[in-house]
């Protein structure tokens, strides 16, 4: 398999709190990977480091084979390739759910509007929304807005996509919604790193499991063996309070 990134002993410090003390991971193309934990342990620090949306204090990132430093042409070519869905959907208030999803196309990806607009319509459509192409976000349940968020996410044609704790403001119903169009995402082959809390979607969709806990990475393993037989009593304890 062909490694799309590989986080080398990342640290992360803000002010006197040390959020990753060292944390290594390799992700391959096409795998899906899901990150758990107790909150508070760093995994969306984790997430926001990859792409340099915080950058890390030590370690090293290498991505799609060149590594990530605070050069604006090295951050540039990263970000077109990897797209962020956060738990709070970042949608434009403003704007229609079409133009949340074409805006991005045309403005980092330089994709002509036709040709964005008839993309943001398929992947729209994709996730279930062809009905709602020209409602303002206020006007969208929270599963809806977090849809148009994965929509957005995918018409950009990532190399990886980073959902960190995607269903954690959503009601159960919402988030079934939600965890169907990752799993479809997941089977179709694409490189996803997961932060979240939801067993099932882990257990069925992951090809790994991160457990993290105190800013490092305390076991890796496949998903019947993490939930069968957890290696530390961190892991047992976590998933003793999710169950």
């Amino acid at each position: 398999m062909t490694n799309l990134l590989e986080a080398k002993h990342v640290k992360k410090v803000f002010g006197e709190t040390v959020v990753l003390r060292d944390v290594s991971l390799v992700v391959n193309k096409g795998e899906v990977v899901v990150i758990m934990g107790p909150s508070g342990t760093g995994k969306s620090t984790f997430l926001r480091t990859i792409n340099f949306l915080e950058f890390p204090d030590g370690g090293e990132i290498i991505f799609d084979g060149e590594k990530m430093k605070k050069d604006p042409n090295v951050l540039r070519r990263a970000r077109a390739k990897i797209s962020f869905v956060s738990q709070s959907y970042n949608l434009f208030p403003h704007m229609k759910a079409l133009k949340n999803v074409v805006y991005p196309l045309v403005k980092v990806k330089k994709v002509g509007k036709i040709e964005a607009r008839d993309q943001a319509i398929e992947m729209l459509n994709r996730v279930g929304l062809s009905d709602k192409l020209n409602s303002y976000p206020g006007e969208l349940s929270g599963g809806q807005k977090q849809r148009v968020a994965i929509a957005r996410a995918m018409a950009m044609r990532p190399d990886l996509i980073l959902f960190d704790e995607p269903t954690s403001a959503l009601d159960p119903e919402m988030t079934a919604e939600v965890l169907s169009v990752m799993k479809e995402l997941a089977d179709s082959g694409t490189t996803m790193i997961v932060v979240t809390h939801e067993m099932n979607f882990a257990r069925y969709a992951a090809d790994r499991i991160v457990f993290m806990d105190d800013g490092v990475v305390m076991e890796e393993s496949g998903p019947e063996e993490f939930f069968i037989s957890p290696k530390t009593e961190k892991a047992l304890k976590f998933m003793a309070r999710l169950s």
